[in-house]
């Protein structure tokens, strides 16, 4: 347990990175839920932002307990993509077609993370490829770049003539705010700006300003600041502006979705330049920061083929995942005045994609942030500590080759002889997961509350789960 006997405010930062914040949830519940800590700040970025908005509505303890079970609402719910996102002009009309489909594929499964190796992940398909293969691999992409055009050349001219008014983005967030505002079909409960205006909590929301090229912060009741955290932004540049703009203007990623405008400017992501805004907590007075990573500090080696990539990978990687990895690692790097404490939360494993449609990773990624928080912020003997967190990478990464595992069986509908090494796998994944969860305990660690389904159920999937695995992986474990 942290000591929590401290001096001057505390503030909780939120990182950007779409549906990777499912970490920042479970970290979310244990600093809240466990830990009981409160803040008296909270800064937030993009896909940080829209928590930190149904965040800041509490101010008891009670009341973020119930705000963090909110926000894990607002997460799984973009896993309902068409709840939640629209799709411009030009991307409906190429509804239908092959090359509609790949952009979907690109815009959601297109940036999940590859899954760890392992032995089950091998039998499982998820290795590099052979020459062979790859060569093979080639000729399937040539033939479906030509099937892309050939399906989608009579709708290019209606294609051509929305893309002159909806091009700037493929999806906008329109469902998304009005779910913010009004409740909806999604889950998502409305906000209510003036419980956030009360005294009692500060919140900047950074966001990125196209015409004046600068960062700037929503703060708790509207008004635009600029990056020194307290100036108001010049003349109508200051706002106010309604909360729900702030947040759906601070996680409009570039070219996926469309600037916002807000007062006198045309926004985009705060993460553009501040994806973990530890600055402006600093800049508020905050002593003790917790700040929640939702990408990986330190990226893992990708074997994926990149020099044979289409465009959208090559640039995902390069321009996104690279470049906020390293993005991160300046934010944090912030000086720090005397007796003032920073104690970031991150994940090691990278699960999920930026716009995963899977509720079942989210809800691995969700349980990993609740575990790497309690390892953070445990105390006792380093060696021991040490082991405990490589565990918890371990952990994560046999939950994720047993959910790859479970999605070949999902797909089989009837049980036949291939299935039976699968399964066989599975249950070998969920002993060890067992096994890690007790040794745990036996050390002290908390866990949390339900990880007992870990390996006595299947993780979760689309669709309903065949007749013939109604009886779960678990039994006799």
């Amino acid at each position: 347990m942290i000591d929590t006997l401290h001096p001057g405010p505390t503030a909780f930062v939120l990182a950007g990175g779409g549906a990777k914040g499912s970490f920042e949830v479970g970290a979310l519940q244990y600093l809240v839920g466990v830990e009981g800590i409160t803040p008296d700040i909270i800064t937030a970025a993009s896909a940080g932002a829209l928590a930190a908005t149904v965040l800041a509505q509490a101010r008891t303890l009670p009341e973020f307990v119930q705000r963090v079970q909110e926000i894990e609402d607002v997460i799984l719910a973009m896993t309902r993509t068409e709840q939640v996102f629209g799709q411009q002009a030009w991307l409906r009309a190429l509804q239908g077609t092959s090359l509609g489909s790949s952009i979907a594929y690109l815009l959601t499964e297109g940036t999940r993370p590859p899954f760890p190796l392992s032995d089950a992940t091998t039998l499982s398909g998820a290795t590099g490829v052979t020459k062979r293969a790859h060569r093979k691999s080639q000729r399937q992409r040539q033939r479906r770049v030509f099937r892309l055009v050939a399906g989608a050349a009579f709708r290019l001219p209606r294609v051509r003539r929305r893309l002159r008014h909806s091009g700037n983005s493929a999806l906008n967030l329109d469902p998304l705010a009005q779910a913010l505002q009004q409740g909806g079909p999604s889950g998502i409960r409305p906000i209510d700006p003036s419980l956030i205006k009360r005294t009692g909590l500060q919140l900047r929301l950074a966001v990125t300003a196209l015409r004046a090229g600068v960062l700037r912060y929503v703060t708790e009741d509207g008004t635009i600041v600029e990056d020194d955290a307290c100036t108001p932004a010049p003349g109508a540049a200051g706002g106010p502006v309604e909360l729900v703009d702030g947040a759906v203007a601070s996680a409009s990623v570039p070219l996926v979705f469309p600037p916002h405008p807000m007062a006198d400017d045309d926004y985009v992501d705060g993460g553009v330049l501040q994806i973990i805004p530890v600055r402006p907590a600093v800049l508020l007075g905050a002593t003790r920061i917790f700040a929640v990573a939702a990408i990986p500090l330190a990226l893992a080696r990708d074997e994926r083929n990149y020099a044979g990539a289409p465009a959208a990978q090559i640039g995902l990687r390069a321009m996104g995942v690279i470049g906020m990895a390293h993005r991160q690692l300046e934010n944090l790097s912030v000086e720090l005045p005397p007796g003032t404490t920073l104690t970031t939360i991150d994940p090691v494993v990278d699960v999920v994609g930026l716009f995963e449609i899977e509720p079942g990773l989210l809800r691995i990624n969700k349980d990993y942030g609740w575990l790497r928080a309690a390892d953070i912020l445990a105390g006792g003997d380093a060696a021991i500590v040490a082991d405990t967190v490589a565990e918890t990478h371990l952990l994560v990464e046999s939950r994720l080759a047993a959910w790859k595992l479970e999605e070949g069986l999902w797909a089989q509908t009837r049980p036949d002889g291939s299935t039976a090494g699968t399964q066989a796998l599975v249950r070998e994944l969920k002993s060890h997961i067992r096994e890690v969860v007790d040794h745990r305990k036996q050390l002290g660690f908390p866990v949390p509350e339900g990880c007992t389904a870990w390996w006595s159920e299947y993780e979760i999937h689309s669709g309903e789960c065949p007749a013939h695995l109604l009886a779960g992986p678990g039994a006799g474990l």
